[in-house]
């Protein structure tokens, strides 16, 4: 888990959760893969609440949500902490 990202005013402190949440999945890894369901439950996030606090770590780069395809209906996502953080500070 980077200061970087967990010291960054313009980050909310529920991007923050959900940044410190996928690294503990990630463990020495860079991805996991955590349903968004199981997130949102542990976290107490509504889908619409977890769906605009994730979306910033996206945009800034400090994550990477790749889907993989299992059987004919289901996706998957796979969140890459990236280690290229591109957050502006004020």
């Amino acid at each position: 888990m980077y200061q970087e990202v967990m010291r960054n005013k313009n980050l909310e402190p529920e991007s923050k959760a959900i940044y410190a949440y996928l690294c503990s999945f990630a463990g020495k890894s860079e991805s996991c893969f955590p349903s968004r369901d199981l997130m949102r439950e542990e976290l107490g996030m509504s889908e619409t609440r977890f769906s605009k606090y994730i979306k910033p770590l996206v945009s800034s780069g400090v994550i990477k949500i790749e889907r993989k395809k299992l059987g004919n209906l289901l996706n998957k996502n796979i969140y890459i902490i990236t280690h290229s953080v591109h957050i502006i500070e004020d």
